[in-house]
């Protein structure tokens, strides 16, 4: 068999599940888990679930897709890939994993780290069927050992520009999201007083709509767009509320005019 048979092609996901043993909603949180990890330390950990190895053992198969695949960064190669082989029949089923480990991680996750983690972290809930919650879990670990390790830390792609306002809104959604509602506010309140006047209410309307698709530019996770409208509509109620003129328990002695 050729290499290149035995080797998948690479899709751009961190999360490749060709083994059907996540849902939908389970890839995406690993994904995101995977993709948030990456963001913080620059380290790659992609995960493979696959029922056919193409004729390689467990080993050679993740080392062919890990070296073709690239996985990590090229100056300190600070790539990790999790394989689960699955199969089954029609009583039992079966599973091995292999947590392989990029030659920069081999100072933060040695073998015997790694052999730990897959022991207390990902097997015990494997045995039960419970892949997502033994990736999870296992991932979780494997990122306490390295987060604080500058030799895992790769220079290449750190964000600069707009991609670094970016990834700041993701990593501060409330801060980000508050500085939006505060634009929403504004002009909101010159909607309301163009509408009163009859003047051009369409400026501000435009206005906060393209607030509203920056927010989402800024977070496609939502979570700037979220905190902007609960800022925004808590506080406009808050100040038209406590702007209305309400009873405080006056009373009159009968003085007054009447014609």
């Amino acid at each position: 068999m050729s290499r290149a048979s035995a080797i998948p092609d690479a899709t751009g996901y961190m999360v490749n599940d060709w083994a059907y043993l996540l849902s939908y909603e389970e890839q995406e949180d690993l994904e995101s888990l995977c993709r948030y990890i990456e963001e913080e330390t620059t380290v790659e950990i992609y995960i493979i679930t696959t029922d056919d190895l193409e004729g390689e053992d467990l080993d050679r198969y993740s080392y062919l897709v890990f070296n073709d695949w690239g996985i990590g960064k090229e100056d300190v190669n600070n790539g990790l890939l999790i394989t689960v082989y699955y199969w089954e029949n029609a009583t039992h089923f079966y599973y091995d994993f292999r947590i392989e480990v990029g030659r920069g991680m081999e100072g933060a996750i040695t073998d015997s780290e790694a052999g730990r983690i897959g022991r207390d972290y990902i097997e015990p809930w494997f045995d039960l069927m419970y892949f997502y919650d033994g990736l999870w879990d296992g991932i979780s670990e494997l990122y306490d050992e390295f987060k604080d390790d500058p030799s895992v830390v790769s220079t290449i792609g750190n964000p600069v520009g707009l991609a670094a306002f970016q990834l700041w809104g993701y990593q501060n959604p409330l801060i980000a999201g508050a500085i939006i509602a505060i634009g929403l506010i504004v002009f909101f309140n010159w909607f309301q007083f163009a509408l009163y006047r009859r003047g051009m209410a369409l400026i501000p309307l435009t206005a906060m709509g393209a607030l509203l698709l920056f927010a989402w530019w800024w977070d496609s996770t939502l979570w700037v767009l979220g905190y902007a409208l609960a800022i925004s509509l808590g506080l406009t109620v808050f100040v038209k509320g406590s702007s209305r003129v309400r009873g405080g328990g006056g009373r009159t002695e009968g003085g007054g005019w009447r014609s």
